[in-house]
């Protein structure tokens, strides 16, 4: 099976390396395409156009927003602009229900499909199969792509037709962003009574509630080194999605607030930085002058 990878960022590269690395006869394509070219030296063939991948059985997508993902294939050029495209786009991105929708209409109509994927799991946890991702699309979609799935994340969920997959994905970035949000703030109450943020989270980290996700961002915080993994101003996207999800059926007072404050975040100017930047940012509004700390 011949394997297409769209999307060479902080995510992309390394699931396009596992993919690699697990024996798929992988093509890239990246609008730069230098990014790429250490999977070609690895032994990857390199598109320089998008519209060289139709002939690939399924193509992996992992781009930024719902534009984004316009462009890579309905736009011109695009992936299923062209009719007589029996290609299967698997799409990893975090974007809304309704591109989702408007995508896989394109894509049954030039002959394609699309399988909406999203995963969970930052760029550490790629090299060891360490993502969970869940699907929705059509059943034969799922199949044709469970094994290349299955060759990148520890667990694959199928939730059903349609564009479920978006909403568990958003409802699951809206629980990260918030723990994110808590972790911050109490680190920066800690520091106001005199508490040493490194010995707060270490414990937290080795408590009931730790987790990967909190002992990554714990190192972050403490390190003070918020090198994105995620950036602030994808997250607060995520968020947007997750209000507008809300509007008129929950209320959600937690994200909300989380939501608000990141907004803040980038009003300040931290969009680029890692969620991890609300401990600083936090600890500026209260005054409080961060050291990095082992």
């Amino acid at each position: 099976m011949r394997i297409g990878f769209i999307g060479l960022g902080n995510m992309g590269r390394p699931m396009a390396e596992r993919l690699l690395g697990s024996g798929w006869d992988l093509t890239v394509y990246n609008r730069t395409p230098a990014k790429a070219t250490a999977l070609v030296e690895a032994g990857a063939r390199f598109a320089s156009t998008i519209a060289e991948l139709r002939g690939c059985d399924v193509v992996l997508s992992m781009v930024g927003t719902d534009d984004d993902l316009r462009a890579i294939t309905v736009g011109p050029g695009g992936l299923f602009d062209t009719p007589g495209t029996g290609v299967l786009l698997v799409d990893c991105s975090t974007v809304g229900a309704e591109v989702t929708e408007e995508v896989a209409s394109a894509a049954r109509s030039a002959g394609g499909d699309l399988l909406a994927a999203p995963v969970a799991g930052g760029p550490a946890v790629i090299p060891d199969g360490g993502l969970a991702i869940v699907c929705s699309g059509a059943p034969a979609a799922y199949e044709r792509a469970e094994a290349v799935l299955k060759s990148l994340a520890r667990k694959v969920i199928y939730a059903g037709e349609g564009a479920t997959s978006r909403q568990v994905k958003i409802l699951h970035n809206l629980i990260v962003a918030v723990i994110a949000h808590a972790v911050a703030e109490v680190s920066v109450l800690g520091e106001a009574i005199g508490v040493a943020r490194a010995d707060l989270l270490e414990f937290v980290g080795a408590g009931a509630i730790g987790s990967p996700f909190i002992r990554y961002k714990a190192e972050q915080m403490k390190s003070l080194d918020f090198s994105a993994a995620f950036t602030t101003a994808l997250m607060a996207k995520d968020l947007d999605l997750g209000h507008a999800l809300a509007a008129g059926r929950a209320d959600t007072p937690l994200v909300d607030h989380t939501r608000a404050t990141l907004h803040d975040l980038l009003a300040a100017g931290w969009g680029e930085q890692d969620i991890a930047a609300l401990v600083a940012y936090l600890a500026g509004r209260n005054g409080i002058d961060l050291l990095p700390q082992p």
